[in-house]
């Protein structure tokens, strides 16, 4: 029996978060994430950052070290996403068993006609639900 220790294969049933600042979604406007809220940054190195449901609940993920700060948790299936052709990999950090990276999203391809597409699929399509607001 594997160990629940993060490392363990991310199943295509498993639900993801995906943590959304408050100035990328607000649903009186539009019921879809902004395209930014998948933008990978520099610090993406090995991919865009998500949270494995089986871990966390989605007030845990939305938690932040900013004070004073807005979030709302996009909700992902892995299958979904793999479907798409995107690779979802466990990369647990220390004291956060279940982070995860959608590897396939970082920044060096960040402007990949791949990644743009990508990105418009999890804004508009992929995304479950959006839960939330959670303050930090």
């Amino acid at each position: 029996m594997p160990a629940d220790d993060g490392t363990e294969p991310i199943a295509d049933e498993e639900l993801l978060y995906r943590r959304i600042p408050a100035a990328w979604y607000d649903p009186d406007v539009d019921p879809s994430v902004a395209l930014d809220a998948f933008r990978p940054r520099k610090d993406d190195v090995t991919g865009l950052s998500i949270c494995r449901a089986k871990y966390k609940s989605a007030e845990e993920a939305a938690a932040s070290e900013r004070p004073g700060k807005i979030y709302f948790i996009a909700v992902l299936r892995a299958g979904d996403l793999r479907r798409c052709g995107m690779e979802v990999v466990p990369r647990p950090l220390e004291g956060d068993p279940g982070h995860a990276e959608i590897s396939s999203l970082n920044y060096r391809r960040r402007r990949d006609k791949n990644v743009i597409e990508w990105k418009k699929l999890l804004a508009h399509d992929l995304a479950l639900r959006v839960e939330g607001p959670f303050p930090s």
